[in-house]
């Protein structure tokens, strides 16, 4: 699986470069530790692999979920640029009705989406309206790429005003910062999104931040205090294991870290019932398919 962005000279993308080799015993790990399930979210133009997709998932059981996704608009493919609004919207909808890149492997989502600076660019604001149309016509979900956490309402503003309900909205990299802006959080939570922390394991020193990144148990107290105001149903987690950083043979918490150590701790910091909500409940109903009934 190559995730090489477009500039792979750049020592940044490099980290970001992962071989099938790499990835397969982490994978194996994965499911060695309990994981069964997978949602693989690189978008269309950061090396996206759908056969990868189909092979992996053969190989260890493990059910993995494809997204149909685009990166914010620094790796937007020049065929986005070219297509119309309506062109856009058909291509998410191919993709999660006929198949990713001319192949029968459908996504279960849409995503992720992203944005990276103060504003959504009008590319990237072309995109989220796309998904949102989409999002109605297949029944699926649409998840967020945020910077920072910066530009969260921004996001959900947009994909709401194309009527998406916000319950089939997931925003992304809440917890990418040195501390998780609560406020923020419930924000989103309470207007019937869902808030995704899925930096488990990445307790590092970010240079994008210059500070060291939340840590697990404050992920999960954040967690916590989000269910303590009524919003256990609306939070989801998850490990962007996405850079060789962190992969386990370069020290990194690698994927069997979710299904393993963040899992048990977050058993003994939430309880079991919370634990449930939030590992097992959440992401089964954001990967349901929920069809209009009419009307679109």
């Amino acid at each position: 699986m190559d995730l090489r962005g477009p500039s792979g000279h750049d020592p940044l993308y490099e980290d970001f470069t992962l071989t099938d080799a790499e990835m397969a015993p982490e994978l194996d790990e994965f499911a060695a530790n309990g994981g069964f399930a997978l949602v693989e979210l690189t978008p269309r133009g950061l090396g996206r692999d759908s056969e990868w997709i189909r092979e992996a998932a053969a190989r260890t059981g493990v059910h993995i979920v494809a997204g149909a996704g685009l990166y914010h608009d620094r790796f937007h493919p020049a065929s986005i640029a070219r297509a119309s609004d309506d062109e856009l919207t058909d291509w998410f909808v191919e993709e999660v009705e006929v198949g990713l890149d001319g192949t029968n492997v459908r996504a279960g989502i849409i995503g992720e989406i992203g944005s990276n600076d103060d504003r959504l660019t009008t590319a990237e604001e072309r995109v989220f309206r796309a998904a949102a149309r989409a999002g109605l016509r297949t029944g699926a979900a649409v998840s967020t790429h945020t910077h920072l956490g910066r530009l969260a309402d921004e996001q959900l503003d947009t994909l709401m005003d194309e009527g998406l309900g916000p319950d089939r909205i997931v925003i992304g990299h809440l917890d990418d910062v040195a501390h998780i802006d609560l406020d923020l959080c419930s924000r989103i939570a309470a207007r019937g999104a869902y808030v995704q922390f899925d930096g488990a394991g990445c307790e590092y020193y970010s240079e994008t931040i210059g500070s060291q990144l939340a840590t697990d148990v404050e992920r999960l107290e954040a967690v916590s205090a989000l269910a303590d105001a009524g919003f256990a149903s609306r939070v989801l987690l998850a490990s962007d294991v996405c850079r060789k950083r962190h992969l386990v043979a370069r020290g990194g918490p690698g994927l069997r870290h979710f299904s393993g150590p963040f899992t048990a701790l977050a058993v003994d910091l939430l309880g079991a019932e919370l634990a449930q909500t939030v590992l097992i409940d959440n992401p089964r109903n954001v990967l349901s398919l929920e069809r209009p009934t009419g009307g679109h």
